[in-house]
């Protein structure tokens, strides 16, 4: 006797809900992947997703703090704060090894 069993799934609206949250999440991840092969060119060296992040957020506090349209003073201050606190952050990243392979010295 032949034993057969038809599957179907039972999950469809669970899938295309899935399916739909990891399109979303991959449409908001690309603008930082793009910054960060960006950086990786102008910096002339890897950077990683952590350092093109604070790389940004160092960007926009330094526009604020330099082109503040705010009339307060203390929103003016925690700006400057912020993009000091975001210069403090970026200098203390490892240092990721030079898409470079062999150095200048190297080659005489």
């Amino acid at each position: 006797m032949k034993k057969e069993m038809t599957l179907t799934e039972r999950n469809a609206s669970y899938n295309d809900l899935s399916r739909l949250f990891t399109d979303v999440a991959t449409w908001f991840h690309a603008p930082m992947e793009w910054l960060r092969r960006y950086y990786s060119a102008v910096l002339e060296q890897e950077v990683s997703n952590k350092q093109a992040f604070y790389i940004t957020q160092a960007q926009i506090a330094f526009i604020l703090t330099a082109f503040s349209v705010m009339s307060s003073v203390l929103l003016h201050v925690g700006c400057l704060v912020w993009f000091i606190f975001c210069l403090y952050r970026i200098g203390n990243l490892p240092r990721p090894l030079s898409r470079k392979t062999c150095r200048d010295d190297d080659a005489q």
